[in-house]
Formats: C-alpha cells, sequence, structure tokens
C-alpha cells in the first residue's frame, strides 16, 4: 500500500500531531526527530503524522517534512513572533481529533505546549524520555531516576482532543525517506496570546548553545574552581563540536549563567556524550543527564557518586586530562 493510499485511508481522529519549529525554511533537528517519533507512533495508532509548522520560512519548508514522516502539514505561521502566539492556533487544529501532540523540550516547545495545555484542558506530561501506545492509551517514560512509565491517557477517557507529552531531544530518531507533505493553512486565531511580541533579544554568544538539542555536552561543577576554569572546557567542546553544561553548584557560584544549569532544577538533556568534569553526580544532577547514551566523568574523588553510574570514571586532575583531551581529539580531526 502506498503512503499516500495508506493517508487517505487513515483515521483522522487516530493522528498524531507534533510541533515543527522552523527558522530560514530549514526544519529544527527536533522538528525532524518528532515528525518521525510522529510517524512510528501513527503507525501504532492508525492515523497519520500530522506536522504544526511556525517560523520562518514555514510555509516554503513544510513539504519538506514528509521526508521524516509527516503526512500532513499545517502552517500556522510564518513570521519571528513568539511562540505562544500560535497556541490558540494549535488548540483549534487539535480540537477534532488526534490522540497526541508531541512537543519538544526547548524553550519555545514549553511554552507553545504549555499555552495550549492550558486553552485545552487537556492531559500532559513531560520531559518525556520515550513515548508508546499501549491498549490504545498514550504512555510516556518519565524522565526521572526510576523511569516510570506514565499513562496520560486513556483509550475509554472519551477525551477530543490529544493528550501532549513533552518530549527529550534524542528521544526519537530522525528517518529520511522521500516524498513531500499535503500543506494547508491553519485558521488564523489569534486568541488571548496573539498580542505577544518580541520587544528585545540578547545575543549570548556560545553561552546560547541549546543543550537539548546537543549530541556532545562537556559539563562542570564545583571542581572547575572558577569561571576562568569553564574556559577548558568550551574548548573541549569545541574540538567536539558540542556544547558546554554545569551542575547547580556551578551555576550558583556565577560561573555560568543559569540557562547551561543541567539538573533536577536546570535543563533535562540526552546526548550521545555526556563528560562531567569535577561533578560529584548528586541526585539533583543526575535527574538532568541520566538519559545520556554515554557518561564520562573526571573527578579527584574516587568515591564520587557519579562513579557508580558512569560508564567510564576517570579519578584525577581534570586540568591536566582536559586539555590533553582536547589536542588529541583535535589532532585526529587533522590527520
Amino acid at each position: 500500500m502506498s503512503d499516500a493510499k495508506s493517508d487517505a485511508n487513515s483515521d483522522a481522529k487516530s493522528d498524531v500531531f507534533f510541533l515543527a519549529e522552523f527558522a530560514a525554511g530549514a526544519p529544527s533537528h527536533a522538528a525532524q526527530e518528532l515528525a518521525s517519533g510522529a510517524a512510528s507512533l501513527a503507525k501504532q495508532s492508525g492515523g497519520s503524522a500530522v506536522g504544526l509548522a511556525y517560523g520562518e520560512g514555514a510555509a516554503d519548508g513544510a513539504p519538506s517534512l514528509r521526508t521524516w514522516g509527516a503526512a500532513r502539514v499545517l502552517v500556522l505561521g510564518t513570521h519571528a513572533v513568539p511562540a505562544i502566539t500560535h497556541a490558540a492556533a494549535v488548540a483549534s487544529a487539535l480540537r477534532d481529533g488526534g490522540v497526541a501532540l508531541l512537543a519538544p523540550a526547548t524553550p519555545n516547545g514549553r511554552d507553545l505546549a504549555a499555552a495550549t495545555v492550558g486553552l485545552l484542558g487537556v492531559p500532559a506530561f513531560g520531559p518525556a524520555r520515550a513515548v508508546r501506545f499501549e491498549e490504545g492509551g498514550l504512555k510516556v517514560e518519565a524522565s526521572t531516576l526510576q523511569g516510570a512509565w506514565v499513562t496520560i491517557s486513556e483509550p475509554a477517557d472519551g477525551a477530543p482532543t490529544p493528550a501532549v507529552a513533552l518530549v527529550l531531544a534524542g528521544t526519537f530518531t530522525p528517518k529520511e525517506g522521500s516524498g513531500t507533505a499535503a500543506v494547508e493553512t491553519a485558521e488564523t486565531d489569534d486568541g488571548p496570546l496573539g498580542a505577544a511580541r518580541i520587544v528585545e533579544t540578547h545575543q549570548e554568544g556560545k553561552a546560547a548553545v541549546n543543550l537539548e538539542e546537543a549530541q556532545f555536552i562537556v559539563a562542570g561543577g564545583r571542581g572547575v574552581g572558577s569561571a576562568d576554569g569553564f574556559t577548558q572546557l568550551q574548548q573541549l567542546a569545541e574540538a567536539l563540536g558540542g556544547a558546554v553544561g554545569a551542575s547547580r553548584a556551578a551555576a550558583d557560584a556565577g560561573w555560568v549563567p543559569y540557562q547551561l544549569q543541567i539538573g533536577q532544577t536546570g535543563k533535562v538533556v540526552k546526548p550521545a556524550l555526556y563528560l562531567a568534569a569535577g561533578i560529584s553526580g548528586a541526585i539533583q544532577h543526575r535527574v538532568g543527564m541520566q538519559t545520556a547514551e554515554n557518561v564520562v566523568a573526571i573527578n579527584k574523588d574516587p568515591d564520587a557518586p557519579i562513579g557508580e553510574f558512569a560508564d567510564l570514571f576517570v579519578v584525577g586532575d581534570l586540568f591536566a586530562i582536559i586539555p590533553k583531551l582536547t589536542d588529541e581529539i583535535n589532532r585526529r580531526k587533522g590527520a
């Protein structure tokens, strides 16, 4: 059965929606991940993957979401405005059906998902590190130490709108295909949040790297000792093509901005590699990074808690190890 025929025969009440942010006509990496995730879930639900696209160039780039699994795309807006201005349009699109809305655990994704949940009064949960359908209900795996599965919608609850799952980066793997998605323009509905505007922006350079989407993270804790100590971590992160993160202790000390904090009261990340330098590994920090595929820790204290769950635990001076590691990576890149 062709994709087109399959899409035509799908039940709209079983569709899986996802948020897709665009910039300069290209979908974000999170949008690509969620498109593939929605397509996979839609096979379980008997529906189709439907993108809700917004941002600069969204109309021109929307058909490309088919590449990652979207059957249909609704364009919410094409201008650089706060994400929450699209909440009414998202709510309107979802009122007629669908079983799930996948939102990225990014600043814009969180804002838009929260506003949509408020307008619709639907169940929501996040951040989640896995999503699935089971016996007709939507379940998510919580990003906690226990990693418990939580049911956020039941097949018999009669809800006309989908449950919302806030999804961590790396939860789904983008799977490229071919074709273009059918594109429609969503009905204009500014709603109570439509008047929100961007009045000021700040460029903070390398500190503004999106940790939620980084595949390589070098994080520093109390053991880094100072703001200057993070310079070496930044150099290693650049060599890896990744981002710098920090524990709460480092952020509280003023060595890095709070936007780099990872943990229970900070960001939750899921990189391919998480290198923790001078971080003890307290439970509060572990909650924010335990979903990393590989964890490497460097610490002077052989009894540091992080050694209990690190894939590789190096006992030593981070200021002696990090520069050599950076040099070696750069050497291999240049070879």
